[in-house]
């Protein structure tokens, strides 16, 4: 098996390299290092059929690294939501427009099998409502979740037209080894900076599940050896949610501050676009025997003890 892996020295492509560089007999990693885990890409350093070629996937170039891989995993993304809230272009460069020219170097290298992480940002703002696979209309409410739309409907419409096999994962927040952002992330390294108060975006009442990235690889690798259809969408999340008052609450106990002070803001979202309240269903997947190992709140324990071993190192 020849793996290609976009994004691969990120949080969530590293680990997945790193999982299945045993299992695999060439593993080719694409990645332009702007958010690049450096205990990742020292690790993946060391297996001699993993080769890393630091690269943007927008450049028009990367075709040739496709050549005899059978299945792409694409995680290239914009890592830094919020980032792109001023800077429409951002999402549209790396996202959109990356993942048309993935789709166009796999169609020319005859590489028929993709691996997308999407999202929950492309369901928008839904409140409350539980969110199945078949929802629609899909109305993102950010540059970040119209993005990830826009990529799905390519690789969809590559499916139908050029015979791809494709696999869509819709994630909730995914946490954990060798994570470079997020909320818990964000959270430890605020603190670390001034451990007498705490400023979280939004009022803290953002509630989430927040899925651990084994948990995550479990679930694509089973999915892989059970989908019999062209084209499957998957939701992967917990049925357990934390707020952001949850996880400060465990980042302060984690690191003993129990008298720092919390500011929290006035909005009941971070920034704009931001989606407050996610609600996942995980039954189609779960449908094929994958269980999570971790709750939302073990998940977010384990992320802490992560960094926190990671800063230490």
């Amino acid at each position: 098996m020849n793996i290609l892996i976009t994004g691969g020295l990120g949080f969530i492509g590293s680990y997945f390299a790193e999982k299945l560089a045993d299992k695999s007999d060439r593993i080719i990693i694409l990645d332009n290092l702007s958010g690049h885990s450096e205990s990742g890409l020292l690790t993946l350093r060391k297996f001699k059929n993993v080769h890393i070629h630091e690269i943007d996937i927008r450049e028009n170039d990367i075709s040739k690294y496709f050549k005899n891989i059978d299945i792409v995993y694409h995680f290239a993304a914009n890592s830094k939501i919020s980032e792109g809230v001023n800077n429409p272009n951002i999402d549209f460069e790396i996202t959109t427009r990356g993942t048309h020219n993935v789709l166009m170097s796999m169609m020319e290298n005859n590489v028929k099998n993709i691996v997308f992480s999407s999202g929950s940002g492309v369901y928008g703002d839904q409140k409350d409502k539980l969110l199945t696979e078949d929802f629609g209309p899909l109305l993102p409410v950010s540059f970040y979740g119209a993005s990830k739309l826009c990529a799905e409907a390519y690789i969809a419409s590559f499916c139908g037209m050029k015979g791809f096999q494709a696999y869509i994962f819709r994630f909730a927040n995914v946490v954990g080894y060798r994570q470079t952002h997020g909320v818990v992330y964000d959270f430890y390294h605020k603190l670390k900076q001034n451990k007498t108060s705490l400023e979280v975006l939004g009022d803290g009442y953002q509630s989430k599940s927040y899925i651990d990235v084994d948990d995550i690889f479990q679930a694509i690798q089973l999915a892989l050896k059970k989908q019999t259809n062209t084209l499957e969408v998957y939701n992967i999340g917990t049925n357990d949610y934390v707020t952001v008052r949850d996880i400060a609450k465990i980042v302060l106990d984690s690191l003993n501050l129990d008298n720092a002070v919390i500011n929290y803001g006035e909005e009941s979202f971070g920034w704009v676009g931001d989606v407050p309240i996610v609600r996942f269903s995980s039954e189609k997947i779960r449908s094929l025997g994958w269980q999570n190992k971790y709750t939302s709140y073990e998940a977010i324990e384990r992320a802490i003890q992560f960094v926190k071993d990671d800063d230490n190192n």
